[in-house]
């Protein structure tokens, strides 16, 4: 997939925004742009944003000693951002298998009208005590299910990794 087949931002905006800001002096590095640091952290925030909506959240980890770690990540590029431009992030599910999640967050620049660039992951559900992955307890598995049914529709992709995924 080029950068010519991406999906516009109208068609990504279709997945409700987990965060937006507009990138501000303190993002600029010494090229001019948005640095990759402040890039990597606007992706998390959505992370989480979304990783709320489906409840793990405080609550989640204190009462059912659960939690998400990071497992692997691939960020990729796509055009540049400058600062006083408006960005948001969406955050689309591809996968989950028993014990890990798939997605994907795309961060597009409406100043510009671009995807800026995307942070795909792989994540693991953990037993906070053990500090094991462990099963998605079935109601949390129910919420992530729905998302990725209701992402799967869409019918536009995004470019991936190839190496990253659900391992069946």
């Amino acid at each position: 997939m080029t950068v010519d087949q991406l999906p516009t931002v109208a068609e990504v905006a279709r997945i409700p925004e987990a965060c937006r800001v507009v990138a501000g002096p303190e993002w600029e590095d010494g090229n001019g742009h948005v640095n990759v640091a402040h890039f990597y952290g606007f992706h998390i925030r959505a992370a989480h944003e979304s990783l709320l909506r489906i409840g793990v959240d405080d609550a989640y980890r204190s009462g059912r000693r659960l939690g998400v770690f990071s497992m692997e990540q691939h960020l990729r590029f796509l055009h540049e951002v400058h600062i006083g431009e408006e960005i948001s992030a969406h955050v689309r599910w591809l996968d989950r298998g028993d014990k890990v999640f798939h997605g994907i967050s795309v961060v597009v620049n409406h100043t510009t009208g671009r995807i800026a660039n995307t942070l795909e992951v792989l994540e693991g559900h953990v037993d906070l005590v053990t500090r094991r992955a462990t099963p998605f307890p079935a109601d949390l598995a129910r919420r992530i299910d729905a998302e990725i049914a209701a992402h799967r529709a869409l019918p536009w992709q995004l470019p991936l990794s190839g190496t990253i995924g659900v391992r069946r």
